[in-house]
């Protein structure tokens, strides 16, 4: 856990706690997390969350990885490590994890135009990220950490050749597939990040393994030799090599030592920053209304090419009902307008593909693709608003997948489900002035004037129509006529 305070744009360090949890060293084959090891990430987090128990939620970010998104009841997981920690925790994907890995790296170097690759080695993957500048532009992430290897080839602690050599193809087989896109692209500098290579470093450095700075690929097999004379895991002792880092060193050597053999690298420098720095700039950004999840959406929204002129009519609709609403029913109403913001923008995305039933591509599209900035449980809220946008209704889609938030998620596809009926007819035609309301949390209100409503008949059956597909999640709807 790192602690900052942000000062004129730069991010000053308040505080570091580290605890060397090894989540991944509790998972099975079939995803089922120890219960030994799980408590033990709760007692850890138990103590985080006395640390920063004062902070607005707001000011937290915190994020799980590789371990929980392999865990196959990382929902009950996440909800108790909520409680132990006293914030949510989202669950982001490999390659946003790459994206918060860069990021977190390109803040703490010097800003120039050179092409950079960063390799970062956690328990459970292994980030692979070419960039430039503040921009990424080619991003892996590949099932490959310290933890996850020392588990797979030295569970039982010994050091033996085979096994080292076996480690060592897992390596290589693995950086097959990306091996042609990043040399194809190619780079001129490489850059380490995370515990296993500032350890590696670290050890290359006290034992002076190499002649500069750094980690070469000479260095790499020096150490790699020295490792393979020791019997076991247990009783490496190198300079430089902490005791809670020695269980896991030989997995991350082996992994870097094949990353370096796979794309021919010579020499790698070594960041202080990673994740953790990451996720703190990209809350920095998000105050600083630089939200990269706006730029995600608008792309996607331009890549399928969505009628704009609609979709902003869509918007200034729904976030008229929003706001007459707010006071009843959003009580974490900045969440609350983000989602309805990006589910007016890309909920017809699923037209491209085919009109019947479009919602349900529009929320496949979503809950799928690669979006920088959106962690997992984000892009399924997303998804569910906007497939719930028009049509019939299932309440356990709601209530199934959110545990935490399906109130909100019921209440945002009502207004979008709202908006959209408003604007059937895709012209840009004034809407009268339309109130809404909400009695005892369920019951909706609109009142219309009368005069509109005769000249629209259609609106009037959609509208009948959707008080029985509301009734079906738990909501009335009630339409009064206005002189």
């Amino acid at each position: 856990m790192v602690v900052a305070e942000e000062k004129q744009g730069q991010l000053v360090i308040l505080d570091r706690i580290r605890e060397m949890v090894r989540l991944a060293e509790g998972l099975d084959d079939e995803g089922n997390l120890d219960a030994d090891v799980e408590q033990r990430a709760l007692d850890c987090l138990s103590r985080f969350g006395q640390r920063i128990r004062t902070l607005d939620a707001s000011r937290v970010s915190t994020v799980g990885t590789n371990t929980l998104r392999r865990t196959s009841n990382s929902e009950e997981f996440i909800f108790n490590a909520e409680q132990a920690l006293g914030f949510p925790i989202e669950i982001i994907s490999g390659i946003e994890e790459a994206r918060l890995i860069y990021q977190g790296v390109s803040n703490t170097l010097e800003q120039d135009h050179e092409s950079r690759l960063i390799v970062d080695i956690g328990g459970g993957s292994t980030e692979l990220i070419i960039g430039e500048g503040f921009n990424t532009r080619l991003m892996n992430s590949l099932e490959m950490g310290c933890v996850m290897m020392t588990k797979k080839f030295f569970a039982d602690g010994r050091i033996k050749e085979k096994q080292m050599q076996a480690a060592r193809i897992y390596v290589l087989q693995k950086m097959k597939a990306v091996h042609y896109a990043y040399t194809e692209l190619g780079w001129e500098s490489v850059i380490g990040s995370s515990g296993s290579i500032k350890s590696i470093a670290n050890v290359i450095g006290q034992m002076k393994l190499g002649e500069s700075e750094g980690i070469s690929r000479a260095a790499l097999s020096k150490l790699l030799a020295l490792c393979s004379e020791y019997k076991k895991v247990k009783n490496l002792d190198f300079p430089g090599l902490s005791e809670r880092r020695r269980d896991v060193f030989l997995g991350g050597l082996i992994v870097l030592a094949g990353v370096f053999e796979a794309l021919d690298i010579e020499r790698m420098q070594v960041s202080h920053g990673a994740l953790r720095e990451g996720l703190l700039y990209d809350m920095v950004g998000r105050r600083q209304n630089n939200d990269i999840r706006n730029k995600s959406i608008s792309s996607l929204a331009s890549r399928f090419h969505t009628n704009q002129q609609h979709t902003q009519r869509i918007e200034q609709t729904a976030f008229d009902f929003f706001q007459q609403l707010k006071g009843d029913w959003f009580i974490d109403a900045q969440h609350a307008s983000n989602l309805l913001r990006w589910a007016c923008e890309v909920h017809e995305i699923g037209r491209g593909i085919s009109h019947s039933s479009f919602e349900k591509h529009s929320a496949y599209i979503i809950e799928n693709a690669d979006l920088s900035g959106f962690s997992r449980q984000e892009q399924r809220r997303l998804a569910t608003i906007v497939g719930a946008h028009r049509g019939k209704l299932i309440a356990e889609s709601f209530t199934n997948r959110h545990k935490e938030r399906y109130e909100m998620l019921i209440q945002l596809a009502a207004v979008l489900r709202l908006s959209v009926i408003f604007h059937r007819s895709r012209v840009n035609n004034a809407l009268p002035p339309i109130g809404v309301s909400v009695s005892n949390k369920t019951e909706l209100v609109l009142k219309i004037p009368d005069s509109w409503l005769n000249e629209h008949p259609l609106t009037i059956n959609d509208l009948e129509q959707e008080a029985v597909y509301l009734s079906s999640i738990g909501l009335s709807l009630r339409t009064e006529r206005m002189l």
